[in-house]
């Protein structure tokens, strides 16, 4: 299956031994619920993807950086799957910064068009991380971003989203939710300049991209991006 040109493939991550070494000992070291004194010289991305392929644990990004319990709420798209009252998460370390720096409680009229995925042609050939992301145009256009805090959640309780089969392709995506209350194990500070696909991210027309889900909403509405 041949990519399309408009998702990201991920930034090289090599895991050297100083790096896991640099990555345990900051963990290790956090007390549990509280902030993480990140002064390490890897990005935060690379840190928080190691955490969740090591470890039993998922992410949720938020612009609100006071949360003490994360608690379950009712999101809104046009996905089934993502129209839950649910916590939702990743095991994704560039994709939850995403979600972490826009400007959603400013910016009302924000809308997110994105995704995060690999795909399976067959038992051992998975992809590497593939990304795209979108916001409003004309909100984009007023520079949304912020801080936003990364929250570091134990995985019980979680369930990712099933594969989807699409053609003679798995599609597997780094998504879970959750129906109960979490309680933060820790808490990592982030802004635009942790995100690296920055430069990137795509403006897209509101209206179109509604249009286009409801005539089809297993096809990738790339015709809705207008920037």
């Amino acid at each position: 299956m041949e990519k399309p040109s408009y998702l990201l493939p991920r930034p090289d991550f090599s895991l050297t031994g100083e790096k896991i070494s640099a990555f345990d000992k900051l963990w290790l070291s956090t007390p549990p619920g509280s902030l993480i004194d990140y002064q390490l010289p890897y990005p935060k991305w690379e840190f928080l993807t190691y955490l969740c392929d090591s470890q039993e644990l998922v992410l949720h990004g938020s612009q609100n950086l006071e949360i003490s319990t994360v608690e379950p709420r009712q999101a809104v798209d046009q996905r089934e799957y993502s129209n839950q009252q649910a916590i939702y998460a990743t095991t994704d370390g560039i994709w939850v910064i995403y979600f972490a720096i826009l400007d959603r409680v400013q910016f009302k009229e924000l809308s997110l068009f994105n995704s995060c995925l690999r795909v399976r042609t067959a038992p051992d050939q998975l992809s590497e991380p593939l990304y795209f992301f979108s916001i409003t145009q004309k909100v984009k256009e007023q520079a949304p971003w912020c801080q936003g805090m990364i929250y570091i959640l134990p995985r019980v309780n979680f369930y990712r989203e099933e594969p989807h089969q699409i053609s003679d392709v798995e599609v597997i995506f780094p998504h879970w939710i959750s129906r109960q209350a979490a309680f933060p194990a820790a808490r990592l500070m982030v802004d635009r300049s942790d995100f690296p696909f920055f430069d990137q991210i795509h403006g897209h027309d509101d209206k179109k991209l509604v249009e286009l889900y409801r005539q089809n909403p297993d096809v990738f509405p790339i015709e809705a991006v207008v920037s």
